[in-house]
C-alpha cells in the first residue's frame, strides 16, 4: 500500500513538473503570432490600457477593425475612439470581457456585432484566444472565470503549434490585408482596399437574416448583465448594428420587419439601441472582401453614420465636418482572347456553364467574365472524383454556384482549380459520400473560405498544400475551419 502511495505521489509530481515546464516553455518563448492577424490585439489592447481620458470603446468583430476610421470620429465626437474590434472568430463575448475592467466613469461603450448567429452568442474560442494573447499574456487575467475550461482544453495545441512555428523558423506573416501590419496606431485597417473584390458584389455562403432567434437569449443575459456592471462604475452603454452588406440579405425585408427586430431587441436589452438596422445596410460598393468588410471609403462612409447616431444619443448638434465620399468604382470586367475550344468541349460533358459572355470587335472575339460551374451534366453525376480545371478557353473558372453538386451521392472527391474564389450557398449539400476537397493553390487570400461550406457532409475535409499549412490555418477565413484543414504533399 505504502509503495503504490509512492508511485503515485510520485507520477502526480512529474505530471506536475511537466505541466509547469510547458507552460514556462509556451510563455517565455518568443511570440510566434505577432505579424498574423491575431497581432493585432496587443495594439488594441495596448491603446485601451493607455487610454487615460474619457474614451469611447466601440466592441465587436472585424467589422469594427475595417469600418472605422477612429481618427476622424475622434475629431466629430472631441473623445479618444478605441476601435476594440478584431476577428469574430474569437468571439463578442472575449472581447467585452476584455473591455470591462479599463472602462470608467464617464466613458462610452458601443457594443456592435455582426449581424450572425456566432458573434450574437457565448461563442468563445480557446485557440484562438491563446493566439491573440501570444507576446502580451496580461490578457489572460481579463478572461473570465466562465471560459477557462476552453482555455485548459486548448493550451496543449497553442503550445505545440507555437513551438513547431519557432523550431521550423516559420512564424506565420501572412501576405496582404491580414497583416498585423494593416493596423495603424488606432487598431483601425488602413491597408489600402479600393473596390468591393466579391463575385457579384457579395458572398453569397454568409447571408444576413434578422429573424428574432438569431441572437441567443444566454447572450441576451450576458448584455444585460454588462451593462449593470458598467452602468454602476458610471459608464453609458449603447448596442448598435454593424455594416451589413444590402446584397447579402437573405430576403427582401419590409420597414415593418426591421422595425419587429429593432423592437425586440428594444424589448429584452436594458440599455439603448444607437441607429436602426436599416441605416447600417449598406450598398455593396462601399464593401471589400466580405459582407461585413469595408473598404477605404466605405469606412469613412461608415465612420459618418456612426459618429450621427453617437452625437444624437450624447446631445451633441454640432454640425457634421466628415466629408461623405462618393462611392468606390467597381472593377472592370476582364476580357480575354477566346483560346483553343477543345478544353472547353470537354468540360462541357461534365459541368454545367455560365458567367461568360462572347464580344466580337474589329474581327477580335473575346471572352468576358469568368466561369461559373452551376452544375454537373448527367455524365458528370456518375463521377466518384472531379477535377475542376484552372480555367476553360484561356478564362478562369472561378466560382462554384448555389447547389452546384447539391444532392450528389455518387462524388468522393473533388479537385478545385487554382482560380476558384467563390463556392455559393449548399453546393455540396446532400453529397453524403463526399470525403476529400483538394485545394491547389498556396494562396489561401484566393478563395475565402465559409464556415458553412461543410454543412450536411460527413466527415469531410479540405486538402491544402503542405507546404502552405502554416498560411491556410492562420489564414483569416480559413481560420474558421482549422479542425477541418489535413495537408498533402
Amino acid at each position: 500500500m505504502k509503495k503504490t502511495i509512492i508511485i503515485m505521489s510520485s507520477f502526480i509530481f512529474m505530471l506536475l513538473v511537466s505541466f509547469i515546464v510547458i507552460v514556462s516553455f509556451s510563455f517565455g518563448l518568443e511570440s510566434q503570432y505577432d505579424k498574423s492577424f491575431y497581432g493585432g490585439m496587443k495594439i488594441k489592447y495596448n491603446r485601451l490600457k493607455e487610454e487615460n481620458e474619457n474614451k469611447v470603446v466601440i466592441v465587436g468583430g472585424s467589422s469594427v477593425a475595417f469600418g472605422l476610421r477612429s481618427d476622424l470620429l475622434e475629431e466629430e465626437l472631441g473623445m479618444p475612439v478605441i476601435n476594440f474590434g478584431l476577428y469574430a472568430n474569437l468571439g463578442t463575448k472575449y472581447m467585452l470581457d476584455v473591455a470591462e475592467d479599463f472602462i470608467k466613469e464617464g466613458d462610452i461603450i458601443i457594443i456592435a456585432p455582426e449581424q450572425n448567429n456566432q458573434a450574437l452568442s457565448m461563442y468563445f474560442n480557446g485557440e484562438a484566444t491563446w493566439y491573440s494573447m501570444d507576446g502580451n499574456f496580461d490578457i489572460l487575467k481579463h478572461v473570465k472565470k466562465d471560459n477557462y475550461s476552453e482555455l485548459a482544453s486548448s493550451f496543449l495545441k497553442f503550445t505545440s503549434n507555437k513551438f513547431n512555428y519557432w523550431k521550423d523558423n516559420n512564424k506565420p506573416d501572412p501576405e496582404g490585408v491580414y497583416n498585423v501590419k494593416s493596423f495603424n496606431e488606432y487598431g483601425d485597417i488602413s491597408y489600402e482596399r479600393l473596390y468591393n473584390t466579391m463575385n457579384n458584389g457579395f458572398d453569397e455562403s454568409t447571408l444576413i437574416g434578422f429573424e428574432k432567434d438569431i441572437i441567443d437569449v444566454d447572450f441576451i443575459k450576458y448584455l444585460n448583465n454588462y451593462n449593470d456592471v458598467l452602468s454602476n462604475k458610471g459608464a453609458k452603454v449603447y448596442y448598435s448594428f454593424s455594416p451589413m452588406n444590402e446584397k447579402a440579405l437573405d430576403k427582401n425585408y419590409s420597414d415593418d420587419e426591421y422595425e419587429e427586430y429593432y423592437d425586440y431587441l428594444n424589448e429584452v436589452l436594458d440599455f439603448s439601441i444607437i441607429g436602426n438596422p436599416k441605416t447600417h445596410i449598406l450598398d455593396y460598393e462601399w464593401f471589400y472582401d466580405s459582407n461585413f468588410h469595408l473598404n477605404n471609403l466605405g469606412s469613412v462612409y461608415y465612420t459618418a453614420i456612426m459618429a450621427q447616431e453617437i452625437k444624437a444619443q450624447i446631445d451633441d448638434f454640432s454640425p457634421m465636418n466628415i466629408e461623405l465620399p462618393e462611392k468606390p468604382k467597381e472593377r472592370e470586367n476582364e476580357s480575354t482572347e477566346i483560346g483553343e475550344i477543345e478544353d472547353l468541349d470537354e468540360a462541357a460533358k461534365i459541368f454545367n456553364l455560365t458567367g461568360v459572355t462572347i464580344k466580337t470587335n474589329s474581327g477580335k472575339t473575346t471572352l468576358e467574365g469568368k466561369w461559373e460551374i452551376t452544375g454537373l451534366t448527367d455524365y458528370g453525376k456518375t463521377l466518384n472524383e472531379i477535377i475542376i480545371p484552372d480555367e476553360l478557353a484561356g478564362v478562369a473558372v472561378a466560382k462554384i454556384g448555389k447547389e452546384a453538386f447539391n444532392g450528389n451521392t455518387n462524388l468522393s472527391k473533388i479537385t478545385f482549380g487554382k482560380n476558384i474564389s467563390e463556392v455559393g450557398l449548399y453546393a455540396f449539400m446532400g453529397c453524403s459520400n463526399l470525403k476529400a476537397i483538394y485545394i491547389t493553390t498556396t494562396d489561401p487570400s484566393i478563395y475565402h473560405v465559409s464556415s458553412t461550406v461543410l454543412d450536411g457532409l460527413n466527415d469531410c475535409y479540405f486538402y491544402i498544400p503542405k507546404s502552405a499549412s502554416n498560411d491556410y490555418k492562420m489564414d483569416y477565413f480559413w481560420g474558421y475551419i482549422s479542425d477541418y484543414l489535413r495537408t498533402y504533399e
